[in-house]
Order: structure tokens, then sequence, then C-alpha cells
């Protein structure tokens, strides 16, 4: 029985270790997926809109009615039951009727805007989430090619060494391979550490905290160059329709024109409506009701008050709206300006730098060992090809970067949309 027992056991403990252990695939849009549903500024928002739905039926509820009991002409020294009158009361106040419509119509503004808030966390998150992935996938590259360069170097480094014993190299060129080498385990460690960072900021934008829950996923896409052909002009027509941040200050300036006629509203009087049932000497046959409206005989102060707050914030909200649609548009044509830039350095290093210092570095490769070229002439052209990548990298990571900025200014999925390389 023993002997099954710690089969049982073994048999689970290799089970669990193999799903600890397990590493998954994760595409851009599984990862922007989990970081909508994991992250908490969207689960805030998320909360604000229902929050927004009860301030709704709150905003617009009438006022809770009074229900009162009154005993009067009670003798002294006896209970209430020996009352000479008795009136049991309910009443009720309400505002202009056309008060609760106006409400109603403020607070479902105040609900757009929540929904319009939600809207914003998640473009925000998805740009968090896609930038965070393509610099992972950067920060790799960057590992892989300053280990190259690191091998390469400590290669060049051990020849030195052998071509100044064997009488063949001078210590400079020693001393200078030595320093390449130094250089090149430095800048190992700085990328290294610049992956650890990537993912500190992938892990955050998921929204798992101190979790380390990237350990177990390997990114599925690469970091390859894909033209989306963005049209600016295109972008900004529709920009006003798909921004939530313009869409807000219009809401904004909406809720600001009801306000404006509530308090001109707050001139109309609210009413007061009474029932009660009354027993006078025994007889509880009686009844009455009461109707009663607010004269707003203080209009010159109260109301004129809340009528210029509500005139001077329409205004401001106007302005606000005219402001957040100019910087908007600033921030777009600036994003633009930047895919444009990156698109163009992009394109430069494929089509010319790029094949033409892996040329280099071919040709520098054979002439060295055919004695033809000094060390320090093939470091260049090795350094050539080392920064050409880099900077290619960098600018194909800006050129990303920048795309997922026009998509959150828009609303746009644009790399999401793509159907492959070009």
């Amino acid at each position: 029985m023993n002997k099954y027992f710690v089969l049982f056991v073994a048999a689970f403990l290799s089970n669990c270790v193999y799903g600890q252990t397990e590493i998954k695939k994760l595409s851009l849009l599984d990862a922007v997926k989990i970081g909508l549903k994991n992250n908490p500024e969207v689960k805030s928002a998320r909360e604000n809109i229902s929050a927004s739905k009860g301030r709704f039926w709150n905003g617009i509820s009438l006022p809770q009615p009074e229900v009162s009991v009154n005993y009067e002409y009670v003798p002294v020294n006896s209970g209430f039951s020996s009352f000479g009158e008795k009136t049991i009361e309910v009443s009720q106040s309400f505002e202009f009727l056309t008060n609760y419509f106006l409400k109603g119509s403020k607070f479902t503004a105040e609900e757009e805007i929540a929904i319009q808030k939600l809207n914003m966390a998640e473009r925000c998150v998805a740009t968090q989430v896609k930038t965070s992935y393509y610099k992972i996938l950067a920060k790799k590259y960057q590992i892989n090619s300053t280990e190259e360069n690191l091998k390469i170097s400590e290669d060049f480094f051990k020849k030195a060494e052998i071509r100044q014993n064997v009488g063949e190299g001078t210590n400079l060129e020693k001393l200078t391979a030595r320093v390449q080498f130094i250089e090149a385990r430095n800048s190992l460690e700085v990328a290294q550490n610049g992956f650890k960072t990537a993912l500190a900021e992938f892990n955050f934008a998921l929204g798992f905290g101190n979790q380390n829950n990237y350990s177990n996923f390997d990114l599925a896409d690469s970091l390859t160059f894909v033209d989306y052909e963005i049209n600016f002009d295109k972008m900004s027509k529709s920009l006003e329709a798909s921004n939530p941040e313009i869409k807000i200050a219009e809401l904004n300036c909406d809720i600001a024109s009801v306000d404006k006629t509530l308090a001109w509203s707050s001139l109309l009087p609210n009413f007061n409506v009474s029932y009660f049932r009354q027993t006078i000497g025994g007889n509880n046959g009686f009844y009455g009701a009461s109707f009663g409206i607010s004269v707003p005989l203080w209009f010159m102060l109260d109301q004129r008050g809340k009528i210029q707050e509500a005139s001077a914030n329409g205004s401001i909200f106007e302005s606000e709206l005219q402001l957040t649609k100019n910087v908007i548009f600033l921030k777009l044509k600036n994003a633009f300006t930047e895919y444009e830039n990156s698109l163009t350095q992009v394109r430069l290093y494929n089509n010319e730098i790029l094949p033409q210092a892996e040329e280099i570095y071919r040709t520098a490769i054979k002439s060295y060992d055919a004695g033809e070229l000094t060390f320090l002439e093939f470091l260049q052209a090795k350094q050539m090809l080392i920064n050409s990548q880099n900077s290619y990298i960098s600018a194909l990571y800006d050129y990303y970067q920048s795309a997922f900025l026009i998509e959150e200014i828009t609303g746009q999925n644009i790399i999401d949309n793509s159907e492959g390389e070009k």
C-alpha cells in the first residue's frame, strides 16, 4: 500500500513541476487581452460606470415623503388617548417636473463620460502592453547582438595576444582589443539590465503587480518591419468622433448647458402636496388635503448667483473643449511626424545601410584573415555593423511606438488589423 502511495505522490509532484515550468507562447493580442482583464486602472474605470448609473437613479429620485401623526386638545394630566383631535398626514414635495428630465439628461451624460474614461483607460493600457511587449523584443535582440559582439571581441583579443607573442602584432593592437573586450562585456551587462527593466514594465502593464507571471510566457511575435501606410488626413478627419478626451470635453459642455437651464429653472416654484385623515371628538370621518408652492422671493441673491455661475461654467467648458481639440490634434501631428521619421529611418536601414554594412563586414573578415587588414581596420568594420544593427532596432522600436500612440489617440487598431508583412 505504501509503495502505491509513494508512486502516486511522485506522479503528482511531477505533474505539478511540469505545470509550473511549462512555457506558453504569448502573442501581442493575447497580452493586450490579459492587460485589459487584469489592469487595476481598467477595473476601476469599469466600476465607475456602475457608480454613475447609481448616481442617475439617486439624482432623479423624489425627496422622501413625510408621514406625521398629530394629537391635539389633549387634557392636562391625560394620555394621548384622550385627544380631542388626531391628524394623520402624508406629504410629498417635488420640484418642477421639467427639472427631473434635465437632471436625467445630466446624469446620462455623466454615465457616458464614465464610459469614455473606460475607453481611455483601455487604450492607455493597450498602448503600455504593446510598447513594453515590443521593448522586450528589442532588448532581446540587443542582448543577442551584444553577446555576439562579446564573442568576437574575446576572440580577437586572444588573437591579438597571440599575434603579439609571435611578433606579428603590436602592443597597441592588443590594448585596443582588450578595451573593446571590456566594453563589449559591459554593454552586455547594460543590455541585460535593460531587458529586466522591460520585463518589469511588461509585468506592470499586464496588471500582475509583484507577481512575475511573465516568466512563464515566451513572446510569440517578432520585431519585424511592416509598412502600415498610415494616412494622416484620414486619421485627423475622424479624430473628433473617435477620441475619448474630445468626447468627454463635449459631454462636459452638454452638462454645463443643462446646469445653466437648471439654474434658470430654479426660478420656478417647488411643490408640496399633503393628504390627511382626521379624527375629531371620536368621529374619524374627516379628511383633507393641502397644496403649496415655494416662492423664489430671494431670486436676486440665490437664483441670480446660480445663473451667473452656470453661465460662466458654460463658457469655461467651451474654451476647454477647443483647447482639448487643439492639444489632441497636436499630439496626433507629433506622433505622425515621429512615425514618418522612424519609417524613413527603417526603410533606409533596410534598403541601404544594413546590406552595405554586412557586405563591408564580410569583406573585412576575409581581408583580416588574409592579413590584408589591421585589427583596427577590422574593428571599424565590425563596429559599423553592430551600430547599424542596433540603430535599426531602435528605429524599428520607435516606429512601432509611434504607431501605438497613433492607435491610442485615434482609437483605431492599426497594428491588430494588419494582414501580414509587406
